[in-house]
């Protein structure tokens, strides 16, 4: 079982509310659910799936439990996760074996290790099933964060997702991040607009406070890019390897959290605006 550290930083920026935080989760373990019975395999607490349908190469299980879903869409749907989960292997070097890929009439996107993800019935039918996102999880457990977990899940998505879905859809990250602060519904007496007050967020906001959570989101995407692309140029084994599981900012890029989090403040305003702060 893998306990997660928390993430604590000074926090500055571009003007932003400051925020400390400090909180632990604990990485689910094959077949934890709410929702799932002892003795059933993991998103499937219903056992015996009506229809199932595997990719061309057999690595992927689709398994429908909603209606209104034709073959034809679980077929497309396996063989997306397919190529998606070949790639991510390539991207971060590790497999977790055939994957199940539980099709669900309610709940959110979810994964469930070692092998099974959840998906909504909804996002398949409008295009929008963010698979890639929660292959990310499956393949690398152990963070240090859930702002990091969620972020590397964000940029997986993006990096080789095939449709666009939560949290960013067709807007590129940076811009959805900075959207997402500046947004006039962002919540005035508990805002999200750092990746500490996201990390807050994760931990606090209910499911039906959507405003909230997208912000965490895209905050925790656009971070976590920036980082890898931008902070580290490009290097995602140093990244994975020095930050990712251990959450320390200093060791991994030899700044502090507050000077890398005022950058990244900047450099989104910048990349969505064209305007320079007058801090750089």
């Amino acid at each position: 079982m893998q306990i997660l550290s928390p993430l604590i930083g000074p926090i500055i920026g571009i003007g932003f509310a400051a925020a400390l935080l400090s909180g632990c989760q604990t990485a689910p373990t094959a077949g934890q659910s709410s929702s799932n019975p002892p003795g059933n395999p993991p998103g499937n607490p219903a056992g015996n799936p009506p229809g199932s349908h595997r990719s061309t190469d057999g690595s992927v299980r689709v398994v429908n439990h909603a209606p209104g879903l034709k073959p034809a869409m679980l077929a497309r749907l396996a063989d997306q996760t397919e190529r998606e989960y070949q790639k991510l292997q390539r991207l971060f070097g590790v497999h977790v074996g055939r994957v199940t890929v539980n099709v669900r009439a309610q709940g959110v996107g979810r994964h469930f290790p070692p092998s099974a993800i959840r998906i909504p019935r909804d996002t398949v039918l409008k295009g929008s099933a963010i698979t890639a996102h929660e292959l990310t999880h499956l393949l690398n457990q152990g963070w240090a964060s859930k702002v990091l977990k969620e972020g590397l899940a964000v940029y997986g998505q993006n990096r080789v997702g095939e449709q666009r879905g939560w949290p960013n859809y067709k807007l590129g990250i940076h811009r959805a991040a900075y959207r997402a602060i500046t947004d006039p519904a962002n919540d005035p007496i508990s805002p999200v607009q750092t990746p500490a007050e996201a990390e807050r967020a994760f931990a606090t906001a209910k499911l039906g406070q959507t405003v909230k959570r997208k912000a965490a989101y895209n905050i925790s995407g656009s971070w976590v890019t920036w980082l890898i692309e931008q902070s580290m140029g490009g290097d995602l084994d140093r990244f994975m390897r020095t930050l990712y599981r251990r959450g320390d900012y200093r060791a991994a890029t030899g700044k502090s959290y507050g000077v890398l989090e005022a950058a990244w403040g900047r450099f989104i305003v910048r990349r969505a605006t064209g305007k320079r702060t007058s801090q750089n």
